[in-house]
């Protein structure tokens, strides 16, 4: 099996992914590659599975609880407008969510992420910022 999720989650365990902000009861959260909407994570369900419906409710609300932890803390150090949240399986098929925050000078700020170009959503930010803000998240979700 080829899953781009999995092989994150072995770097991830080998310490080996620089993006890795912290490991959550049911997740492993990661900065997203993409930072253009800065402060958007993904959080990586631990085990490979490509459907919610096929995992226990139980641990269904475990994840739930490790997407509100991530949001809340994206939303009070960062200060979106507003976070958008989304659990795709289109391209990446492994459990995984989308936490991104939008903020006031957002351009599509009425449209989903998706619907920008890919080369225009592509935002990065600097080593030294980027680490600063794993660090800030990691620091924030942990409180």
């Amino acid at each position: 099996m080829n899953c781009l999720a999995c092989d994150r989650i072995e770097q991830i365990k080998q310490n080996k992914n620089p993006r890795f902000i912290v490991e959550l009861s049911q997740s492993y959260v990661v900065l997203g590659d993409e930072q253009f909407y800065r402060g958007w994570c993904v959080l990586l369900f631990k085990q490979h599975h490509e459907q919610l419906p096929q995992l226990p409710v139980d641990q269904q609300r475990e994840l739930w609880n490790d997407v509100a932890a991530v949001a809340g803390a994206v939303y009070r150090e960062l200060k979106p407008v507003r976070i958008n949240y989304e659990c795709l399986g289109n391209q990446l098929h492994h459990i995984h969510w989308h936490i991104i925050p939008r903020f006031a000078d957002d351009p599509d700020s009425t449209q989903p992420v998706w619907l920008r170009p890919a080369p225009n959503r592509r935002g990065s930010l600097s080593a030294a910022d980027e680490k600063k803000l794993i660090a800030q998240l990691s620091s924030a979700i942990q409180g």
